[in-house]
């Protein structure tokens, strides 16, 4: 007995319109996936500025607690700022070339090792037996955008004014301010959406 083949079929392959269809749907798909992770990675950053600054902040707070003064206090009788390059870290980890500040050689400080080397580092300690930087997580352009910034009440009468571009409050009760210019590594007006504080903004 012979068995006819049927010529009509009911598969068929994919027209180029639904083709497009389907490649735009997992196109539209893969860029909010990338736009949530880039979100995530972003928000983990700030996390881990967040966590580093709230660490200066108590360093800071040890320090004087030891000393009964701040790092770098010899410089200025007058609230000032100072980044996180080797004059403020030295003293606050015991570096051998602070002896003059911390005598004792107590480590204030403690947090991850930078990614990076040399004027390329970021996120995190880039550090040896005689000096130390601390670098926040943004690999920013220019090596100054990649530190955090202490503000410190060396006239000690209770009240320590924000950086202008910050918003210039006045914080009363309060010896210590730090902050990150974030990802964009400028502060001032709309540039301060990434930033990262000690404080909290009005």
């Amino acid at each position: 007995m012979k068995y006819k083949t049927s010529t009509t079929s009911t598969d068929r392959g994919f027209t180029l319109v639904e083709l497009l269809v389907v490649i735009s749907i997992v196109a539209v798909l893969a860029s909010l996936g990338f736009k949530g992770y880039t979100m995530a990675q972003e928000a983990a950053k700030k996390t881990k500025a967040k966590t580093c600054v709230q660490a200066l902040v108590q360093a800071s707070e040890d320090f004087y607690t030891e000393y009964t003064a701040f790092p770098l206090s010899n410089t200025s009788n007058q609230d000032t700022e100072h980044p996180t390059d080797n004059g403020l870290m030295a003293p606050l980890l015991g570096l051998e070339s602070a002896e003059d500040e911390n005598y004792k050689k107590i480590s204030f400080f403690k947090y991850q090792k930078a990614k990076g080397k040399g004027d390329n580092a970021y996120d995190g300690l880039d550090r040896d037996q005689s000096r130390a930087y601390l670098y926040g997580p943004w690999n920013n352009k220019q090596k100054t955008d990649r530190y955090f910034y202490c503000v410190y009440n060396y006239d000690f009468d209770n009240e320590l004014r924000e950086p202008n571009s910050l918003g210039n409050e006045i914080h009363y009760d309060t010896r210590v301010l730090v902050y990150h210019k974030g990802k964009d590594g400028k502060t001032g007006g709309k540039f301060n959406k990434d930033n990262v504080t000690s404080w909290t903004s009005n």
